[in-house]
């Protein structure tokens, strides 16, 4: 199975490249604090737990700290992998899948500027599925969860089990499929 990305993420992964790192501009900058406060905001806004959360206020947050972690990037004031992450953690939250796109190509920037960000691996596994499963196929990494509706159980979304390998999601910081099942089994004996 091959993923087919459409020519708009292409264009946001080498505008994310382009415009994070204008010529003349040192890669060794310090991160950008203000982008690490808009992503610790987004994070802090989730630590009740999903189910816990009125996401018509969190949604309007996370809109506009998209619009302002936007603006950042325009500007040219994402520099480091830290600050790519940042970014990538605000845009994985939105709706569209153009937000999820933008996610991908900035968590995939992160972990090629320094391959230690275990943190940048697994947002891009994350982001990875996520589009999958917006785009109605199987995710790749096993990542993406929901809660039926009907019987209130967590449950993962269909997975491709064999275009990422056991080995391969290990290396990314995802846990097997097997890990993954037994972790849901054990949210829905709660």
């Amino acid at each position: 199975m091959e993923l087919v990305f459409r020519k708009s993420f292409r264009e946001l992964a080498l505008a994310a490249l382009l415009i994070g790192a204008p010529f003349g501009t040192c890669i060794a900058a310090s991160s950008n604090q203000e982008l690490k406060k808009i992503e610790e905001a987004d994070q802090a806004d989730r630590a009740v737990g999903s189910n816990k959360i009125d996401w018509d206020v969190v949604g309007k947050r996370d809109a506009a700290r998209r619009a302002r972690t936007l603006e950042i990037l325009r500007a040219g004031n994402i520099r480091t992998s830290d600050d790519y992450l940042n970014a990538a953690v605000v845009f994985q939250h939105g709706d569209a899948i153009e937000d999820t796109e933008l996610a991908l190509a900035l968590a995939t920037t992160a972990s090629r500027m320094d391959a230690t960000n275990k943190d940048a691996k697994i947002l891009t596994a994350q982001a990875t599925d996520r589009i999958l499963v917006k785009l109605g196929k199987p995710q790749w990494y096993g990542t993406q969860f929901s809660r039926s509706k009907s019987t209130g159980k967590w449950e993962m979304f269909p997975t491709e089990p064999s275009v990422v390998t056991e080995s391969q999601r290990e290396a990314m910081g995802i846990p097997t499929l097997a890990e993954t099942k037994a972790h849901l089994d054990a949210m829905n004996a709660k």
